[in-house]
């Protein structure tokens, strides 16, 4: 704080005096006048391991006794070499390579870079079109906001391309569609957004396997991400997964793809690769696509802390730590355990449309009443109020889609939370949805 006292942080919440944290452990908070809040999303889905880890503090120890910084022009490292066997591992892709940056919004442009470099590579620079979804988010660099089919884009639109032309399939439960129409629905919408733009032109398709901040855990219906990988390699454009939300165990695998053995070309990944212990994230890029770039003059477009030694040894030892612990398991059964109780709650409350998701990423979505499905006028911030009064922190996932604003919030703890903290999580959200239907 500075000597008068007074915060001059540029603030998302100018108007409103946030609680001052100085502690956490686990899915708890304990701020300055030592209230104790359940994090219960993770932030903004980043704690995969809860807050403070000892097995990854003790990983950014080391790591700062010994390297903190090199520039991937002049030096290798030894976390990152760990770290790219560690995820060829894990990536659902076969021999998979690797390339890491700081922040989601990063990946997705390093993604893009990689998918307009490589039909380079191959003589067709005409493929530079990209193919995204609404709703979606992907970053909030402007690349990213290009693909983003969100709210957070509205100020830039004089700027920014438009690529999320796609409907996701399953994103508006008024339709009242059955799981055949909406897979139907969702493929005819992937190939028709290539078609206008001309297959020859278009360079990539990207998308969320379950939506995350953008929808709120909207789960596809079965056969939708094989059948746009069928149209990707009909077309021969290439397929992008964003696991920014859904990779290292939060929906029950280690990536949202992973149910439904979906290989994509290149998958990018952050938030909980480190738990929030640095910020830290990265690409996966199949063997055919980096064997292109080996081949030639590598991969040169990153960023000055892109291979940052001390995010590469947190983030090994976070995929150490959720294999050697069971956490994907973990992740399947106390997901279970929060769905269920998220569905009970459900059922005594009009104001929740539905309940969706896998693992330890539930979404609600919140409406006037369950017959007309209309959505609760700025539902996900009051229910967010509300349950923070409860001492309980969810997110907030406020969507346009079409002429409607989606209104859901997000379950999203820490793969080692216990038994008992999703008991309490309940507790206070089932009293925080009481409160609502009561001042309505």
């Amino acid at each position: 704080m500075s000597a008068d006292n007074h915060d001059y942080s540029l603030s998302a919440t100018p108007h409103a005096r946030l609680p001052m944290a100085v502690r956490a452990s686990g899915c708890r908070i304990w701020d300055r006048d030592g209230n104790e809040h359940i994090d219960a999303c993770g932030g903004a889905m980043v704690m995969s391991l809860g807050h403070c880890h000892p097995r990854l503090i003790e990983a950014a120890r080391r790591q700062l006794d010994q390297l903190t910084f090199t520039y991937r022009f002049s030096f290798a490292n030894e976390p990152l070499v760990e770290l790219a066997a560690l995820v060829r591992e894990i990536a659902p892709m076969d021999r998979a390579w690797s390339f890491f940056n700081s922040s989601g919004s990063e990946s997705i442009e390093s993604a893009i870079h990689l998918a307009i470099l490589y039909w380079q590579h191959l003589g067709r620079p005409e493929k530079t079109g990209l193919v995204s979804r609404f709703p979606s988010f992907h970053g909030s660099t402007l690349g990213a906001l290009g693909l983003s089919g969100s709210r957070w884009r509205a100020p830039f639109e004089p700027v920014i391309a438009n690529h999320a032309v796609a409907q996701a399939p399953c994103s508006d439960i008024r339709a009242r569609r059955t799981q055949a129409e909406e897979l139907a629905f969702g493929l005819t919408q992937i190939e028709q957004a290539i078609l206008t733009r001309g297959a020859d032109r278009v360079a990539a398709v990207f998308i969320e396997p379950i939506s995350g901040a953008s929808g709120a855990a909207i789960v596809p219906p079965e056969g939708y991400l094989q059948g746009v990988r069928a149209i990707c390699d009909r077309h021969d454009v290439l397929l992008i997964c964003d696991e920014t939300i859904t990779g290292f165990g939060r929906t029950g695998e280690w990536w949202g793809a992973d149910h439904w053995g979906l290989r994509p070309d290149i998958l990018t990944f952050a938030k909980g690769v480190t738990s929030g212990v640095v910020p830290f994230s990265g690409i996966a890029v199949s063997d055919e696509i980096a064997t292109v770039f080996q081949a030639r003059d590598g991969f040169a477009w990153g960023h000055t802390f892109s291979g940052n030694p001390l995010g590469c040894a947190v983030a090994a030892e976070t995929i150490r730590t959720i294999g050697e612990e069971g956490l994907i398991y973990r992740s399947r059964e106390l997901g279970a355990r929060l769905r269920e109780g998220v569905e009970a709650i459900a059922a005594d409350s009009e104001m929740i449309g539905q309940v969706r998701g896998r693992g330890l990423l539930v979404g609600m979505e919140l409406v006037t009443d369950r017959d007309t499905l209309t959505p609760l006028p700025d539902g996900s911030a009051y229910l967010t109020r509300l349950a923070r009064e409860q001492g309980l922190l969810i997110y907030s996932c406020p969507t346009p889609l079409n002429d409607i604003v989606v209104e859901s919030v997000l379950l999203a703890p820490p793969l080692v939370v216990s038994e008992d903290d999703v008991d309490e999580i309940l507790e206070r959200l089932a009293r925080a949805v009481t409160s609502a239907t009561l001042r309505r």
